[in-house]
């Protein structure tokens, strides 16, 4: 696992969508935006068992990341896990409230994200590329 520097921990923990790139059993990219947390050098996404993100790293583990304000940029290339050990609901709530405020982040779990299966990814990183 490589290690994020300062300035790269500080733009991983404000909040910008990232988009995840993860690989169909045909080999072409699947893309999709999605809301993350920076934890530990690692990156946590959140989802359900039927997206196709989740079927694709059960399958292939290889993934990218992109996190963006324009620019400045990071990219994350690495290998993605399911992460049984986390609290999956616990970490969409997380994502909830940091993305949506307080208010409505506790809102939304409660009317909709708990009301689903939910599964944590850890996606721990290989190779960094950024522009901050």
């Amino acid at each position: 696992m490589v290690s994020f520097d300062p300035k790269a921990k500080e733009f991983l923990n404000g909040v910008h969508f990232a988009k995840l790139a993860t690989i169909r059993k045909g080999g072409s990219p699947h893309l999709t935006p999605i809301w993350y947390m920076f934890v530990d050098g690692k990156i946590i996404v959140n989802t359900t068992p039927g997206r196709v993100k989740y079927h694709n790293v059960k399958r292939d583990p290889r993934v990218a990341l992109l996190v963006d304000d324009g620019y400045p940029y990071i990219v994350v290339e690495g290998k993605a896990r399911v992460a049984s050990e986390r609290d999956a609901k616990k970490d969409i709530e997380t994502l909830a409230i940091r993305y949506t405020g307080e208010e409505n982040g506790r809102k939304a779990v409660r009317e909709r994200y708990w009301k689903t299966e939910r599964v944590s990814l850890e996606i721990v990183p290989e190779r960094i590329i950024q522009a901050l």
